[in-house]
């Protein structure tokens, strides 16, 4: 705040300065004209300058980082510039960020367990970081400093060890909490107990941030948090997520989360191949042809209904495997070929999804 009644008063210095020299410069205009008109410009051009220094100043402390999930970018307010008044404002920050051309979604970091304020923000299909990242750096930078105890953060913070149940789950929750979670937010996601299985040993966790249809965020769970909670929680037999952060709210391009449970159906895969339906593997990366075909036995059948997500999230309990599917809609294109109204995505050597207009 210092700084900006510093920099105010040096700008009401300049332009009285400038509208003084203009008055003077017209009285001694025959005599020194050049030299007042020179002196003039270069006020008026450091008046220039520190406008937009002040403007951009903010903007620049937000650093703009890197994370696994090439769509989401991590903005942090650095922790030697933090202050209390500026943890308050991101109350707001998802809402006027989502306003802004190329962003699809914005998660606003909160919780005990951030060391500094930061943001995560997901780009839109096509939208470039270049252009991107100087908008988002210039509406956080431009929030009030002051928002008051009533401006809370819109994300709702990860449940506390205090007001959980108790026993396995408040255990669970304190591994998160200290063990999981700084690691995951470094990186710009988050994670979030939804629930504790005791009868099968599962744990179901939401992700959040650049954890969303992050291409390792499967490493992650089943590498990094599942090996965690299993070391200080042994009870622990799985990790699961569910991604349905941020409710759609019916809105058709709302990300679907898609829980595989196949039907063996292996004619009618045959079927759906030799009327033309083109089968994409993602763990091959190629098409799904000859023998490689034969061996898929087991569908599930999605329908987008008119629904244009960005991501697909399937997941399948038996397999444990996890799978992102981006743009969907891309593969039943007729002008790439699709002339169905189908496509099936197989996800293991044995099973398939597939998704319909």
């Amino acid at each position: 705040v210092g700084i900006s009644v510093k920099v105010f008063s040096a700008h009401r210095l300049l332009i009285g300065m400038a509208l003084a020299l203009r008055s003077a410069g017209t009285v001694v205009a025959s005599s020194a004209g050049g030299a007042w008109s020179a002196l003039r410009r270069s006020l008026v051009a450091d008046f220039v300058r520190a406008s937009r220094s002040f403007s951009g100043a903010a903007a620049a402390q937000w650093r703009c980082l890197e994370t696994p999930n090439p769509d989401v970018r991590k903005f942090e307010w650095p922790e030697e510039s933090a202050a209390p008044g500026v943890v308050m404002v991101l109350g707001g920050a998802r809402a006027r960020l989502l306003q802004l051309d190329g962003v699809g979604d914005v998660f606003v970091a909160s919780g005990a367990s951030s060391a500094q304020p930061w943001v995560s923000v997901t780009r839109s299909r096509g939208a470039s970081w270049d252009m991107l990242a100087p908008q988002v750096q210039a509406v956080l930078g431009d929030m009030p400093a002051e928002g008051g105890a009533s401006a809370a953060p819109e994300e709702a913070a990860a449940p506390s060890t205090s007001a959980s149940s108790g026993g396995v789950e408040a255990e669970i929750e304190e591994v998160l909490l200290h063990r999981v979670r700084p690691s995951v937010q470094a990186d710009g996601g988050d994670v979030e107990l939804l629930r504790w299985e005791a009868d099968t040993g599962k744990v179901v966790l939401r992700l959040q941030g650049a954890c969303r249809g992050c291409p390792q965020s499967a490493v992650t769970l089943q590498e990094t948090i599942l090996r965690t909670l299993q070391h200080f929680v042994p009870v622990v037999s799985s990790v699961a997520s569910e991604e349905d952060a941020y409710e759609s709210g019916g809105d058709p391009k709302a990300d679907i989360p898609w829980e595989h449970v196949g039907m063996p159906d292996p004619e009618g895969i045959r079927a759906l191949s030799a009327a033309g339906t083109p089968f994409f593997s993602t763990f091959v990366g190629m098409k799904v042809e000859g023998a490689m075909l034969r061996r898929v036995k087991f569908c599930s059948k999605l329908e987008l209904a008119g629904r244009t997500p960005e991501h697909v999230f399937l997941s399948c309990p038996q397999c444990k495997v996890k799978r992102t599917v981006e743009d969907p809609n891309d593969l039943l294109l007729p002008e790439k070929g699709n002339h169905t109204g189908n496509a099936a995505v197989v996800i293991c050597p044995m099973c398939c999804v597939i998704i319909s207009r």
